[in-house]
């Protein structure tokens, strides 16, 4: 005698309801188990990546003068240590992958740091990036002028070694 075999799935839309409860970050009604309207976890943590808030996609745009021009020390300093390696080991042999590194972080700096880095709220994020301008503006001017006479220089090295062959 055979049995039938009940097999149950569950997708997003199944009875898996969450109890109605108020966000604790944006105080709006929700039954998931993230807010609608903020991406906020039950805890209030919230990654504002996966669904950014309108505050977070005002702080995304823009440039970023502490990622752009202290990118070396701007990187570790806001969780995204991969870059802040790959910045240094190429410095030496290779500036115009750097100064890639910079100009990235130029333009996207303030989307990786919301990624990387927790912050309270908006104005902390600004106070914060405020602090981390005044150092990239600092050294934007003196990192660009190294990078460019160590370009120059390995370029004439180049030239050279080709030269006497």
């Amino acid at each position: 005698m055979k049995l039938a075999r009940v097999e149950e799935s569950t997708t997003a839309g199944d009875t898996l309801a969450h109890p109605a409860r108020t966000c604790v970050r944006c105080h709006a009604a929700v039954t998931t188990p993230f807010c609608v309207a903020c991406g906020a976890d039950l805890a209030g943590a919230s990654f504002p990546l996966a669904r950014p808030s309108k505050d977070a996609q005002e702080l995304m745009h823009g440039v970023s003068l502490g990622g752009g021009g202290a990118a070396g020390f701007w990187t570790f300093a806001h969780g995204a240590p991969v870059l802040g390696v790959l910045f240094w080991l190429f410095w030496i042999p290779l500036p115009p992958v750097s100064l890639g590194i910079m100009a990235y972080l130029f333009f996207n700096g303030n989307r990786v740091a919301l990624q990387r880095r927790r912050y309270a709220d908006p104005a902390e994020f600004r106070r914060v990036e405020l602090a981390w301008s005044v150092a990239g503006t600092i050294l934007l001017l003196p990192t660009l002028l190294v990078a460019l006479v160590w370009g120059l220089f390995l370029l004439s090295l180049l030239l050279r070694s080709g030269a006497a062959a």
